[in-house]
């Protein structure tokens, strides 16, 4: 059971504070200390609580999950993948083709001046 002690400024009854020294009045708001024998330690709530154990994991259940969870990083996978293809036909294709380009552009510009030679 817990005793009350009054109040300096007012004469309220006051109860104590657990693990405090100091507190404000109930009724007025003065400063109070608590006197010694009436200082408490606070008691711990403590809970009890059922552990529950996560079940081990199952492939024949997890695997769905995990196919799910996949799917998106594998079509990504395999669209990079179609654009390298592409790109590695593509690049040499087009720098083939540049390059045979300017050797029949040199050589159409070069016909005049060898035709001139042979006359």
């Amino acid at each position: 059971m817990t005793q009350s002690f009054t109040c300096s400024a007012c004469g309220a009854p006051n109860y104590a504070e657990a693990d405090s020294i100091r507190m404000a009045c109930a009724y007025c708001g003065a400063n109070l200390t608590i006197p010694e024998h009436l200082r408490t330690k606070s008691i711990p709530n403590v809970r009890e609580t059922i552990s529950r154990a996560r079940p081990a994991n199952s492939p024949e259940i997890d695997t769905p999950d995990l196919f799910r969870k996949a799917q998106p990083i594998a079509v990504k996978a395999w669209n990079l993948y179609a654009y390298w293809t592409w790109v590695r036909w593509l690049l040499p294709t087009c720098l083939t083709l540049i390059v045979v380009g300017i050797i029949i552009c040199a050589a159409l510009g070069a016909l005049p001046f060898v035709f001139n030679l042979f006359r």
